[in-house]
């Protein structure tokens, strides 16, 4: 149980993850480039890293509107 600006909190947390995680780990990609010859590898782990972010931000947003909304309810 919490209030919506814990949940907010919980948000921004787990974007800053994912900001975290994009900086330090994002060269790993250019090394991909680099080791696929014919560039399907590093499509690959551009789609993926891409996916994860939007997947989480699509997600995310779903959670945190469903979070307010048992809130809501629950403590009026």
């Amino acid at each position: 149980m919490g209030t919506t600006a814990l949940y907010a909190i919980e948000y921004l947390a787990g974007l800053f993850f994912f900001g975290l995680t994009y900086w330090l780990f994002n060269d790993i990609l250019l090394y991909f480039r680099v080791i696929s010859l014919t560039g399907d590898v590093y499509t690959l782990a551009n789609y993926i890293w891409y996916g994860a972010v939007v997947v989480y931000l699509v997600l995310g947003i779903w959670y945190f509107i469903i979070k307010i909304k048992t809130w809501r309810y629950f403590y009026q």
